[in-house]
């Protein structure tokens, strides 16, 4: 298990959810928040770091996922963190 730190969220990878790569806790008081990302599947540029290894860079991907997806996320909803740190 690796912890990493950053705006305010600990970001534990891999995730304790099967098929997820990270779980988010809340840094001030350590509180659970969900759980994002799909360990199967690449991602266009991860900036936590532990799945860099999967990044495509590939902006046509890129564009594809939010048609699918869209770009609006409820405020620390697995999709918002997935826009933000893996897309």
């Amino acid at each position: 298990m690796t912890k990493y730190k950053r705006d305010g969220y600990i970001f534990v990878a891999p995730s304790r959810r099967p098929l997820k790569k990270y779980d988010v806790y809340r840094a001030k008081d350590n509180k659970y928040i969900t759980s994002f990302g799909s360990s199967i599947h690449q991602q266009y540029k991860d900036r936590i770091g532990y799945y860099k290894k999967n990044d495509h860079l590939d902006p046509k991907r890129r564009t594809n996922y939010y048609k699918r997806h869209g770009r609006k996320a409820r405020y620390e909803s697995p999709k918002w963190y997935s826009n933000k740190y893996l897309w």
